[in-house]
């Protein structure tokens, strides 16, 4: 009697590893096409669903003889896609260029400046929605823009959540003091709106037990609402992750620097953490217990100027 089984999560990822592993040598094939024909290859990319299978993006108008030639070059022509795009990788890497070339580059307004899909992606701190408007006038549909967390412009409330926003009431992360560790912010923490700012928590060891955290040289906090508990924001980007340890023998002490972005993780607040008066959770990992939770700490968002 034939039964259905249930495929778990390591199962599935454990078949797409195989599948991506199969189509390397296709991988190749593609790029050094892509490489003969600059003037109308766009992007390769992997997609997982349906099924695992290849997908090359090809501009101008003859999709159809590049499909042929590939679907005769590749190992697994039943894993090929070829789309048509409207730019090519030519044209998108001069873009990219271009708002390389931007003194708001330089400025460090743009979080990350690359191509892929077929356009320019490009994600700008979460004050920055001017400039997103400029952006999308000088590059128009060439671009997928995002502020902050969300794309630019707003999507229609129901498609832009786009970031998972837990209660901290749910949480199933122990508060570090359970294991006899007080921590508090080593004095009040103002930060501007759209901005990240860098406070200190002082850790005291209450237990008998050395204590030792687990870091890349600083924790990074959560915004959370103080009336309901939900996290609306944040830092976004990307962040260098050496570890650092903090070591707290019994009843010493030491301070760890705490980032806090301010980027909205809420749509119904824009693409800012409003000013006002907020908590920020932070977890950090304790060596050989795991990842705890620091009490709620209070922080001030204040207006830009």
């Amino acid at each position: 009697m034939l039964q259905n089984v249930k495929v778990t999560s390591p199962q599935v990822r454990q078949e797409r590893e195989f599948e991506h592993a199969k189509l390397r040598g296709d991988v190749e094939i593609l790029r050094s096409y892509g490489e003969e024909h600059p003037d109308e290859w766009t992007d390769l990319h992997f997609e997982n669903e349906p099924t695992v299978r290849l997908v090359a993006l090809v501009a101008g108008p003859h999709r159809d003889l590049h499909e042929r030639a590939l679907l005769k070059l590749v190992n697994y022509p039943n894993q090929l896609v070829v789309r048509e795009t409207k730019y090519s990788r030519r044209e998108l890497d001069e873009m990219r260029q271009t708002a390389r070339q931007m003194s708001e580059f330089h400025n460090h307004k743009f979080l990350s400046v690359g191509t892929g899909h077929g356009q320019l992606q490009i994600q700008l701190q979460p004050d920055q929605e001017r400039l997103a408007a400029t952006l999308l006038d000088k590059f128009g549909d060439a671009v997928d823009l995002k502020v902050g967390a969300f794309p630019y412009p707003m999507p229609p409330e129901s498609n832009s959540e786009v970031v998972r926003r837990p209660n901290i009431s749910n949480s199933q992360i122990s508060l570090i003091t359970e294991d006899n560790v007080d921590v508090a912010l080593l004095e009040p923490l103002e930060i501007i709106s759209g901005r990240t700012g860098r406070g200190v928590l002082v850790f005291i060891n209450r237990g008998r037990n050395e204590v030792v955290l687990n870091t890349n040289g600083w924790l990074t906090a959560r915004v959370v609402d103080p009336l309901t508990g939900e996290v609306v924001g944040g830092f976004v980007g990307m962040q260098a992750m050496p570890l650092i340890r903090f070591s707290m023998p019994p009843g010493e002490t030491v301070t760890v620097p705490v980032s806090v972005g301010t980027a909205s993780f809420k749509r119904s607040l824009g693409y800012l953490v409003p000013p006002g008066e907020w908590m920020i959770d932070v977890t950090v990992k304790v060596n050989d217990v795991g990842d705890r939770r620091i009490p709620l700490q209070s922080i001030t968002i204040t207006p830009s100027s």
